[in-house]
């Protein structure tokens, strides 16, 4: 039995159909209970991409709804004030989000008694020497892509201070375990249990057949280096984290990804693991 959640913060994607009336309903359901319930349903909540300190100051627990992107999106703008998260879906069945929208005030009941689980993901954390003050964090991948949509550009990729491999790709990502389901699994990328603790480098449309994805240890540290080599080649690039926030870049550019301290605490109630939900997702 866990903590008995008394003060949420429930956070909707206005863009879904629905999803903002759902939002006022639960948080109506919560209030009836004689507990506290405060809303985040719109760009005005989140100015400069954080939610406002009034509404997630003392907030025990986020109620997310919208799906897999919703979660992420959420986990960024929460990332000064973190707090554990379940996600509840609309549309598609997500990697991340763990209710249907039917079960919602079955939920808020269990989490009303304590009655869920936790589940813990790591994150990235990644800056660009000269161009970022701080280190932004990653729930799915850090990716450094081309920015001239017909140009490769050339990577040099270090672990650990020591080089590693160099690439002529359309870019390369960075995943988490959390983020093998997504973009790295689009471009060829293994899939891995989101409980583990690893690093999957995956290149993104490489100008040679031998490049593959390599898994590495939660705690090497990687660098990726924008490299000129060739005249027809593209010099600009952009590092995005999570697709959320995008940074540009340029040759010369060193982008620093490491483990981070924090992580992301989801509270679970499926009795489906990961494996069955992938074989669902998968067909």
């Amino acid at each position: 039995m866990k903590n008995k959640i008394k003060n949420f913060l429930i956070i909707a994607n206005y863009s879904k159909k629905g999803a903002v009336e759902a939002a006022e309903t639960v948080a109506r359901y919560i209030r009836e209970r004689g507990l506290q319930a405060t809303l985040s349903i719109s760009d005005d909540d989140t100015p400069g991409g954080l939610i406002r300190e009034e509404l997630i100051k003392d907030a025990e627990c986020a109620v997310v709804l919208g799906g897999d992107g919703t979660l992420i999106r959420a986990v960024h703008t929460t990332r000064k004030h973190p707090v554990p998260m379940v996600g509840v879906n609309f549309g598609t069945t997500g990697f991340l989000t763990d209710v249907d929208i039917e079960d919602i005030k079955t939920m808020i009941n269990r989490l009303i008694e304590g009655d869920y689980d936790t589940e813990e993901r790591m994150l990235l954390s990644g800056t660009v020497g000269g161009v970022m003050e701080d280190r932004m964090l990653a729930l799915n991948d850090i990716v450094v892509a081309r920015s001239n949509a017909l140009r490769l550009i050339a990577l040099k990729i270090f672990v650990n201070g020591q080089f590693f491999d160099e690439y002529e790709a359309d870019g390369v990502i960075v995943s988490t375990p959390t983020g093998s389901t997504g973009y790295n699994l689009s471009a060829g990328g293994p899939v891995v249990n989101p409980k583990t603790n690893l690093i999957v480098i995956t290149p993104i449309s490489p100008h040679a057949l031998a490049k593959k994805s390599v898994v590495f240890d939660a705690d090497d540290k990687i660098e990726i280096v924008i490299m000129a080599k060739r005249k027809n080649q593209g010099d600009g690039a952009l590092v995005s984290f999570d697709g959320y926030e995008n940074i540009d870049i340029g040759v010369g550019d060193v982008v620093d990804i490491r483990r981070s301290r924090h992580f992301v605490t989801l509270l679970r109630f499926s009795d489906v693991n990961f494996y069955e939900r992938l074989r669902k997702k998968m067909g």
